[in-house]
């Protein structure tokens, strides 16, 4: 069976190569780095300018998104609001009913018609959000209204309207 020779122990430690490679080459571990350089981070202002810019453009590209989609941040603007909206609880719907309360929600009113005597229960919506065509949409059982602003700005004619449908 042939011999396999075993390799000497080494008699250096990882450490001391490198020392010994650093001292060939004419680095030496022991020396400071030259003034101003810092051997952690080289570059460090280099990449804290190219983070500057990278955040800068960025802001840029929001801010630019942000103006294009504007519409869907400002939502208040369009959004219905009628004064004196409780007014509206006591009046008379029709013969049979009268609206006995106003539910007022971010996105519709909610109308509750009652009546004493049958023992009825009836709700209709009205939108509070504007459609494109500048109309706000009231809704009973289903059949749709389309509103302009004027059509609802008193009490007296959201009955009227209320009615219509």
């Amino acid at each position: 069976m042939p011999h396999i020779p075993i390799p000497p122990k080494p008699t250096m430690t990882m450490q001391q190569k490198i020392q010994t490679i650093q001292s060939i080459s004419g680095q030496s571990q022991t020396a400071p780095p030259p003034a101003g350089v810092n051997i952690y981070q080289p570059n460090s202002n280099v990449a804290q300018q190219i983070k500057d810019v990278a955040e800068q453009q960025a802001r840029m590209v929001l801010d630019e998104w942000l103006k294009n989609n504007k519409g869907l941040f400002q939502q208040d603007t369009n959004k219905l609001k009628i004064r004196n909206i409780h007014k509206l609880i006591g009046m008379a719907y029709d013969e049979r009913l009268s609206v006995m309360g106003v539910l007022e929600t971010d996105k519709y009113y909610e109308f509750s018609l009652n009546s004493d005597k049958l023992n009825m229960a009836e709700t209709i919506l009205l939108h509070r959000r504007q459609t494109d065509s500048g109309h706000y949409i009231m809704e009973y059982k289903t059949k749709t209204l389309w509103l302009t602003k004027d059509e609802i700005d008193m009490p007296e004619k959201l009955i009227i309207c209320m009615n219509t449908i």
